[in-house]
């Protein structure tokens, strides 16, 4: 499953937000093969959406709420959508547009409307072979009509999987989540020994335990070091020994492991290393993108501006943007690369840090705290 599209409005900390993950034109010399559908060539999509932005940019917002929609769709609880609404006097709208390498589209719209109401209007299209994206949303009713009870209107929805990992700060996040078939154990302690060896170089092997089920046993070089254990439900705060870098290796080393299986087709990864080394990100990025398959998407958020260097298409790269309108209102923006560098051959990095996105966070109020 992949997201084309998506716009928010009134909607955690976005006003009238739109971002689109699709692309109009083939690509040619492309470092990053197959962004499209296997079957449907002309549905071209981006497969690896790379987000850079300052602190407070609505980096981890845009996930929470790709995640609550989803969760929306397959539950059908209103509070889920209703907890998103940022000011409670003003109605709130979602749309988002998905594709499944199945040959299905779908978008839904969702509105919150301040009497109450949550009315949802959702349209799904099988895709002929020639379809594009354009070609879809042509055959598309916007119109305000067909919006329905979601009770109603979402009975036959759908749903892919996904795999969001936020920060352990975040509510939900800070629990273990190691839990695979008992004739894949060995295969993922193996994924879990190669990325915390990675990580942190004392640690000696990885094997499933014997006594507790989705449990790992973690042996040091140091014999005089107790072997730890890794259990699904504690939580990775917690585990001792680890640094903080290398307790996220579980949960990288999940999702690497996900995606190496197929499992989930979307995936979100937020901030997960604040604490690890830049050449480590890296390894694991490029990691996940390579193990990509027909029809899944990668999100990867991060702080470290190293990752612009790498060798993605420019529509790879997209940056969170938070601006004050004319009314003093701020307003977050997404800007993505290609936007405004289309040739792929030149240095994201180096634009970056010329600050020609306009991106880069205002540091003067801190720099004037130390003149004298």
């Amino acid at each position: 499953m992949a997201v084309l599209k998506v716009k928010f409005d009134n909607i955690l900390c976005f006003n009238n937000f739109e971002a689109d993950f699709s692309y109009p034109k083939k690509l040619v010399n492309t470092t990053l093969e197959n962004e499209y559908l296997k079957d449907y060539p002309n549905i071209r999509y981006r497969k690896l959406n790379i987000i850079v932005g300052a602190n407070a940019t609505g980096k981890t917002s845009l996930g929470k709420t790709i995640w609550k929609v989803f969760s929306f769709l397959l539950k059908k609880e209103s509070k889920i959508i209703t907890d998103l609404i940022s000011d409670s006097k003003k109605d709130a709208y979602i749309l988002m547009d998905c594709v499944y390498s199945e040959g299905l589209f779908f978008r839904v719209e969702i509105k919150a409307q301040t009497k109450g109401d949550l009315l949802v209007k959702y349209q799904s299209l099988k895709m002929n072979a020639n379809d594009s994206y354009e070609s879809l949303l042509a055959k598309l009713d916007n119109s305000d009509n067909g919006f329905n009870s979601y009770l109603v209107e979402l009975n036959n929805v759908m749903m892919g999987g996904w795999n969001f990992l936020f920060p352990s700060i975040e509510s939900g996040f800070d629990i273990i989540n190691c839990h695979q078939e008992k004739s894949e154990r060995k295969e993922f302690s193996s994924v879990l020994e190669r990325v915390l060896k990675s990580f942190d170089i004392s640690v000696d092997k990885v094997v499933p335990s014997k006594e507790i089920e989705d449990s790992y046993i973690v042996y040091f070089k140091n014999q005089s070091k107790p072997p730890i254990s890794i259990t699904s439900g504690d939580k990775l705060s917690e585990i001792k020994v680890l640094s903080s870098g290398s307790k996220y290796a579980v949960n990288i080393a999940n999702i690497i492991y996900a995606i190496k299986k197929h499992r989930n087709g979307f995936y979100f990864v937020d901030e997960q290393f604040s604490y690890v080394n830049g050449d480590l990100e890296i390894a694991c990025l490029v990691t996940m993108v390579n193990l990509l398959d027909d029809g899944e998407q990668l999100f990867f958020t991060s702080h470290d501006t190293e990752i612009l260097s790498l060798s993605f298409p420019n529509h790879s790269y997209n940056f969170m943007k938070k601006n004050e309108d004319e009314n003093g209102n701020v307003v977050i923006s997404m800007i993505n690369a290609a936007s405004l560098e289309k040739r792929n051959n030149v240095n994201i990095k180096n634009l970056y840090d010329n600050d020609f996105f306009g991106v880069s966070p205002n540091t003067d109020l801190i720099l004037e705290l130390g003149n004298k």
